[in-house]
């Protein structure tokens, strides 16, 4: 158990790399002209942020900004 610490200290860089894909990996598009896709998606503003939801297929989840 203490190697497997000791190897995550020694290198870093590989914990970040880890860190950096589960932020990435939210499923949310983020571009700076969001538009809808298909029938099912809407757009909704919240805190100054425009946003597209879909409720048939989530892989139209978009940001502004």
């Amino acid at each position: 158990m203490l190697s497997l610490f000791k190897s995550a200290v020694t290198r870093p860089a590989a914990s970040f790399n880890l860190a950096t894909f589960f932020i990435q990996s939210r499923g949310l598009k983020v571009r700076t002209s969001v538009k809808k896709f298909c029938s099912d998606c809407y757009i909704v503003r919240r805190k100054g942020k425009v946003y597209v939801r879909c409720k048939s297929n989530p892989k139209h989840k978009q940001r502004q900004g």
